[in-house]
């Protein structure tokens, strides 16, 4: 993790003994110059573009499974609701049909 540390009239031995203390590994010299300190790995910033593919591929097929979802439900609540036209269709139909038939009698 990073470490961040406000540095307010700072002596070069102060400096000196915190950097020894506080990265293990690094070595400084008389001069107070950091050597030894691990550079960016700049290697592993390659894949960043192939990484970043995957992820816009990701989220396009996920927006279409959602979209594919949402089209599949409305489709079902489209029949629902043309089952339901019907039935209403028929029975006013059914009705019609019994007033018809109560007034030849």
């Amino acid at each position: 993790m990073f470490r961040f540390y406000w540095l307010v009239a700072v002596s070069p031995a102060s400096l000196l003994e915190t950097s020894i203390n506080r990265c293990p590994g690094v070595a400084v010299n008389k001069n107070c110059d950091i050597t030894g300190a691990k550079m960016i790995n700049w290697k592993a910033l390659d894949n960043v573009p192939v990484l970043l593919y995957i992820l816009a591929l990701k989220t396009l097929l996920l927006c279409l499974a959602f979209a594919g979802v949402k089209i599949y439900q409305s489709k079902k609540a489209e029949e629902a609701l043309k089952k339901e036209q019907a039935e209403k269709r028929r029975l006013a139909q059914q009705t019609q049909e019994l007033i018809d038939n109560l007034k030849e009698d």
